[in-house]
């Protein structure tokens, strides 16, 4: 979160600092589910019922977007917020997902080349990908095993609406200017080894634990910022606002990427807070949808 401090970003970059990398699994290959149970139902059916819902819901239409944001609570909080995002991407999608979620336990950024086990089926890894980003970002299964919301809560939505589609989790550590940089880069870079144009996923949730008004101003101010895919103003209205806001860095890592695609701007889909579901205005968490055009 940024409440505690944010330092206001350099005009520069540094480079990535060499990390060695854990060797390649051999023979557990599958990233077991965590929270299945907890943030959405363990049960197949019941978990393809709620996300089916939340996609009949939602009045988005498809505008083939080349990346966007979604949170990453609980569904029944947040859920309705992810699927106004990913409905903007057609369901037939078959290729790369680059999915890029904050590690809330401080872990530096890596990548995986696990399966991820969902109650709906396994989700893939675009393995040549993987394999052309280890150069920036080192693949560290052990630690994407470890519980994390911000990625494993995206993978049903994934596997439901988009069976045939990969993915390439990346945890981000470093969220600062340079680190969103840094990631952004080697996604680039992996990007046209492989001839590769994914669809980039930005998992984060906005304002934690303050009144519903404040939430809303705060988290719709920097969000606005971002609006012309300008990372230094948006590093500079999170200076100023100061907000609790979960993910950041992955949001500027992806207006980076998309605006290397040709993307020109960002937009906000949806914003709606937990009070929106359990009546409690006086302290919630925000979620956004938006999308990269």
């Amino acid at each position: 979160m940024v409440g505690w401090g944010i330092r206001k970003p350099s005009h520069h970059t540094t480079m990535i600092s060499q990390i060695s990398d854990e060797p390649k699994a051999t023979e557990n290959v599958v990233r077991l589910s965590t929270l299945s149970g907890i943030f959405y139902p363990k049960n197949g059916y019941e978990l393809e019922k709620i996300i089916s819902a939340f996609y009949a819901s939602t009045v988005t239409s498809v505008s083939n977007p080349y990346g966007i944001l979604v949170p990453h609570a609980g569904y029944v909080y947040s859920g309705a917020a992810a699927a106004c995002g990913y409905a903007r991407i057609p369901p037939e999608f078959a290729g790369t997902f680059i999915v890029i979620g904050p590690s809330h336990a401080g872990f530096t950024t890596c990548t995986s080349d696990l399966i991820w086990e969902t109650p709906l089926g396994p989700v893939p890894p675009d393995t040549e990908f993987v394999t052309a980003l280890r150069e920036f970002i080192p693949v560290r299964n052990d630690f994407v095993r470890i519980r994390e919301n911000s990625l494993e809560v995206q993978m049903p939505f994934i596997r439901l609406r988009f069976p045939g589609a990969k993915v390439v989790p990346i945890l981000m550590g470093d969220q600062s200017f340079e680190g969103a940089a840094r990631l952004a880069k080697g996604v680039i870079s992996a990007a046209e080894k492989t001839g590769t144009r994914p669809v980039i996923i930005a998992s984060g949730d906005c304002s934690h634990y303050v009144p519903a008004k404040k939430a809303r101003n705060d988290d719709l101010t920097v969000l606005a910022a971002i609006k012309n895919l300008d990372t230094l103003a948006f590093y500079d209205a999170l200076f100023e606002i100061q907000p609790s806001m979960c993910g950041y860095g992955c949001i500027a890592a992806m207006a980076e990427i998309c605006k290397s695609f040709g993307a020109k701007e960002a937009r906000v889909l949806l914003y709606t807070t937990s009070g929106d579901v359990s009546g409690d205005q006086n302290e919630v968490v925000g979620y956004a949808a938006m999308e990269v055009v």
